[in-house]
């Protein structure tokens, strides 16, 4: 396809996706004392507080005590996707990024689930 002067159409590289705040991530969630009881809507206010960029997608999900936090952006469906696993539980707030073997489409690693009962390392 050409322009109407007749010179090939030329296109923008893509938009860099954001980055993952992980530092921000690990300060704002919440710290909840062994024996304490895990509040979501308190993770959630956590993230709300982050102001994010619309292009991050975030999960939630509460199993029991413990609430599990998915942050990941829009990969291209070949190369590992870029996203970040947080969980908070009493005596410990833990967050990182899946081993690149988890992060490949298909593998499971930028999941929720994932979050809250990690994938063993890749052998």
């Amino acid at each position: 396809m050409s322009s109407p002067d007749g010179r090939p159409l030329t296109f923008a590289p893509p938009p860099e996706p954001p980055r993952l705040p992980y530092e921000e991530l690990e300060a704002k969630l919440p710290r909840v004392p062994r024996g304490g009881r895990v509040d979501e809507a308190e993770v959630r206010r956590a993230l709300a507080a982050l102001d994010l960029r619309p292009a991050i997608r975030t999960e939630v999900k509460a199993d029991g005590n413990r609430v599990g936090v998915l942050l990941s952006v829009k990969g291209n469906g070949y190369d590992p996707q870029d996203c970040l696993l947080a969980r908070v539980r009493p005596g410990a707030t833990e967050v990182w990024a899946p081993s690149r073997v988890q992060r490949m489409p298909g593998e499971g690693g930028c999941s929720v689930g994932n979050a809250l009962d990690p994938l063993p390392p890749p052998h």
